[in-house]
């Protein structure tokens, strides 16, 4: 098999069609909803949730069958069926319209595939198996969820702020100085939901100098090309 290319896209605003009104379709329109997707549903009969956010008008529906053509203007597609002649006729137009598409579970149909993830706030971690193990992927997911609490959702809060700071000051911390201020004392004051005081904490030791410390006129970024 090939290897897959991890990404994450902006679907703000973006027109994405699902194929499907059951249990998984459901699970894949919030998702959408979620990251700020237009979504548009097209299913003969929908689940409970899909129908209240049909008559919300949060998204559009279309109570039918799956025609050729629906796929017109969209940016991403998701097939959510457990019918093969449908979600093959959707592949097909999604190949010729040059549109991302996701069949449930049938890699061989997908341009991509969806991994198994864990959210805290900001912060996303994406688990995939290449298709080859889904299972294995949610397995995975379970074990990463015991060890990012959610307290990791306002580290991330933390971090983004003592980084408007740094810049704010025309200043910036090499990325080992990060790794060394990202620690478990901060952590803890997360945890503690003392978020100003984490926040003074962090910024004070990325300033502070000697030691190991480096401030960045002269840092150069890491590996990755990224510089907190």
């Amino acid at each position: 098999m090939s290897s897959y290319y991890p990404v994450f896209l902006d679907l703000q605003g973006r027109r994405c069609v699902v194929i499907g009104g059951g249990d998984v379709a459901e699970r894949k329109v919030l998702t959408l909803l979620d990251c700020g997707a237009g979504v548009t549903l097209v299913s003969p009969d929908v689940t409970p949730v899909l129908q209240r956010l049909a008559d919300d008008n949060t998204l559009e529906f279309r109570r039918r069958a799956y025609q050729p053509g629906d796929l017109a203007g969209a940016w991403l597609a998701i097939a959510a069926t457990d019918d093969t002649g449908v979600n093959k006729a959707v592949r097909q137009e999604a190949e010729e319209r040059g549109i991302f598409v996701n069949v449930v579970d049938v890699s061989p149909l997908c341009s991509f595939i969806a991994p198994s993830i864990v959210r805290r706030g900001e912060i996303t971690v994406a688990v995939s198996t290449g298709g080859v193990g889904p299972a294995l992927a949610r397995h995975i997911r379970r074990k990463l969820e015991g060890v990012l609490g959610p307290e990791y959702a306002g580290l991330a809060r933390v971090v983004a702020d003592a980084r408007k700071a740094l810049r704010a000051q025309g200043r910036r911390a090499s990325p080992e100085r990060w790794q060394e201020c990202l620690n478990d004392s901060l952590l803890e004051l997360v945890r503690q939901d003392r978020l100003d005081e984490a926040r003074d904490h962090l910024l004070q030791n990325l300033l502070r100098e000697g030691g190991r410390s480096r401030m960045a006129a002269s840092a150069r970024p890491g590996p990755t090309g990224d510089m907190l």
